[in-house]
C-alpha cells in the first residue's frame, strides 16, 4: 500500500506502576485489523498501541467491494466509536477498550485494556541495513522505541507477517502472530434487542 506523506505526532502510554502487575502493550499490524476487526477487543486486560502508519494504511484500503475494504471500514466505525466524545487529552492518556465491539451480541461492557495511538515520531532508529518497506520499517521502529522507554513493560509486536516477526525477532522486539481466527459475521454486529439501563432508571422514569 502506498503511504501518504501524514506528519506523525504520538505519545508513550503511561508506565505501570512498580507496585502493580504491568500490563502488556501490544503493537498491532495492519494486516491484523484487516484480517479482523474485532481484534481491538480481543486482547482483555492488556493495551494495545496503533503507530501513525497502521492509521494511514487503513485509510488507503478502505475503498472496495472486497472482503478486507469492509473489514477496514468496520475497523474504522470502531474506532470512530472508540473516539466520540473524547478530547485530546484523554485520547493521550488512553481510551478504556471494553472486552467486546460495540454492539455485538454478547457483548460486555466493562472497560478492560486502553488504547493508545502514536502521538509524535518514534526516537529509536533502526539499524541502516535492515531489509524492508517503509510501513514495516516504521511499525519497528514504534515498537522498538516504546520498548527502549519502557523497559519494565513487556511490548509486542502483533502481526500476520512472518517476514516482519522475523525481522522484529532481528532487532531484539518480541512478536506474535495473531490467532483468532473466528470470522466477522454481519449477525455479530446486529442489535440485539435489549440493552443494559443505569441503575436510577426507574426512579427517573417511574
Amino acid at each position: 500500500m502506498t503511504v501518504s506523506n501524514l506528519s506523525a505526532e504520538v505519545i508513550s502510554p503511561p508506565i505501570a506502576p512498580s507496585t502493580t502487575v504491568a500490563k502488556r502493550l501490544f503493537v498491532l499490524d495492519t494486516n491484523v485489523l484487516m484480517h479482523d476487526p474485532t481484534a481491538l477487543f480481543r486482547f482483555e486486560e492488556h493495551d494495545i498501541f496503533l503507530p501513525m502508519v497502521v492509521l494511514e494504511e487503513l485509510d488507503a484500503g478502505k475503498k472496495g467491494l472486497s472482503e478486507t475494504a469492509r473489514n477496514v471500514r468496520q475497523v474504522s466505525r470502531f474506532l470512530d466509536e472508540l473516539l466520540r466524545d473524547h478530547d485530546h487529552a484523554e485520547i493521550q492518556l488512553g481510551l478504556s477498550l471494553p472486552s467486546a465491539a460495540p454492539g455485538m451480541i454478547n457483548g460486555d461492557a466493562a472497560a478492560y485494556g486502553r488504547l493508545f495511538f502514536q502521538t509524535q515520531p518514534a526516537a529509536t532508529a533502526l539499524p541502516e541495513l535492515l531489509p524492508g518497506n517503509k510501513p514495516d520499517n516504521s511499525i519497528l521502529a514504534t515498537a522498538l522505541d516504546l520498548k527502549s522507554k519502557q523497559p519494565d513493560r513487556e511490548v509486542t509486536l502483533v502481526s500476520k507477517d512472518i517476514n516482519l516477526r522475523i525481522k522484529a525477532a532481528a532487532i531484539g522486539v518480541h512478536s506474535e502472530d495473531y490467532s483468532n481466527d473466528k470470522v466477522l459475521d454481519d449477525l455479530d454486529l446486529l442489535y440485539t434487542g435489549y440493552s443494559m439501563v443505569d441503575k436510577d432508571f426507574w426512579d427517573s422514569h417511574g
